[in-house]
């Protein structure tokens, strides 16, 4: 397996891009992998456990044209990232990963029609480390391929895993300037169908040796209420489960708070933000009161810029910060002093993603945590073989 650097940057070499070029060319000559006879859509479900009862996620896979208005980012990219991702894409001429797609259709059109089509047995049926299956399906029916575009003509879309992989599609598609580079695959779910699943995606902070917390408390407290969690004599684990327990208690009435660990000898914590949350901090878009009301928004505007200091380019490029999305995590990693602070953070709204979103505005990075992720290698767009339609 070929993996990008651990900065996830590109290779100055080539190196890298040239192995992949390489081993896709050996697959493809052995027969490991084989091209399709035609145009085609590929059905996939994904099932998995949520909490004790299993859910299906029911989507499918096609090219989409990277042009298309239609199409709404949510969360800042890396340019160092879409360089590697682009070049990636150049030397293969190939799409590996799949851009994940959500939709809004509380009508289930797009549902009832991918319900109503026999596409026979799985191509492909794969369980994940996490439980999670994954079944592929394919159609080549050329009228029910039509009848899917007419559908979804209709959805505004939003990115919700995938924008450095799209951003790096888009990038290489005006370098080469081919009909055929500005489609891209594209996995498709409908956000309003049951088995979309956000999960949040906590904080980690490493500090210098001379920060000390009853200071950096001090400056919380002028803009948060900070109320102590007693939690003592229980594990990583529970203590992190307890601090998840009370923010999704209060997300649950409207109220935007966070679980927050110290150094080791420090009990827990809850910040709750005030309501509502000032409109005077550094908003990137003072229009945009959907903006204001995500979690992950308070935290960065709140705690990382008005708390702790971090400045914009700090954040953007990831200094000291980490962002784990299992929650015992934080506790564990704090607790070992691998890091100063942790914090839990409640999940990301999907009604909150589309708001934000149509008005062309990006949620903080690491926002989402879209469960459980799609499977690299499904299927693969060789894009010098593509015929628009």
């Amino acid at each position: 397996m070929i993996k990008a650097p651990p900065d996830g940057g590109p290779d100055s070499s080539g190196d890298r891009y040239g192995q992949a070029q390489t081993l896709l060319s050996s697959w493809i000559a052995d027969g490991v992998l084989t091209p399709d006879a035609g145009p085609g859509i590929y059905p996939y479900l994904q099932s998995y456990m949520n909490g004790s009862y299993e859910v299906t996620r029911n989507g499918f896979i096609a090219l989409g044209d990277l042009r298309d208005t239609r199409w709404f980012t949510h969360e800042e990219t890396h340019a160092h990232v879409r360089e590697d991702r682009s070049q990636m894409r150049k030397a293969t001429e190939a799409d590996i990963g799949l851009i994940f797609m959500i939709y809004s259709d509380p009508h289930m059109s797009v549902d009832r029609l991918l319900r109503h089509c026999d596409f026979g047995p799985p191509i492909l049926n794969a369980t994940q480390p996490d439980t999670s299956e994954h079944r592929l399906y394919r159609c080549g029916d050329q009228s029910f391929i039509d009848r899917l575009v007419r559908q979804m003509t209709e959805m505004d879309c939003v990115i919700a895993d995938g924008h450095h992989r799209t951003a790096a599609a888009f990038d290489s598609w005006r370098e080469v300037r081919d009909e055929r580079w500005a489609y891209a695959m594209m996995a498709f779910f409908n956000a309003d169908a049951p088995g979309t699943s956000v999960r949040p995606i906590h904080r980690l902070i490493a500090r210098s040796d001379d920060w000390e917390f009853a200071r950096f408390l001090e400056r919380l407290a002028d803009r948060f209420s900070i109320q102590e969690i007693s939690t003592d004599g229980l594990s990583p684990a529970d203590r992190a489960k307890r601090l998840e327990s009370i923010t999704d208690e209060r997300a649950r009435h409207g109220r935007i708070a966070f679980g927050m660990v110290g150094p080791k000898s420090d009990p827990s914590y809850i910040v709750e933000a005030p309501n509502p949350v000032p409109d005077d901090w550094s908003w990137p878009y003072h229009d945009d009161e959907a903006y204001r009301q995500l979690a992950t928004a308070v935290f960065e505007f709140g705690i990382l810029r008005g708390s702790i200091g971090l400045s914009g380019p700090d954040i953007a490029e990831g200094k000291g910060l980490d962002f784990p999305q299992d929650a015992a995590m934080v506790t564990e990693s704090v607790q070992a002093g691998k890091y100063q602070l942790g914090f839990i953070l409640p999940p990301t709204p999907l009604s909150a993603i589309f708001d934000v979103a149509r008005k062309r505005h990006n949620l903080p990075q690491e926002s989402t945590f879209f469960f459980p992720k799609l499977l690299s290698g499904l299927v693969i767009n060789r894009i010098t073989e593509t015929v628009p339609a």
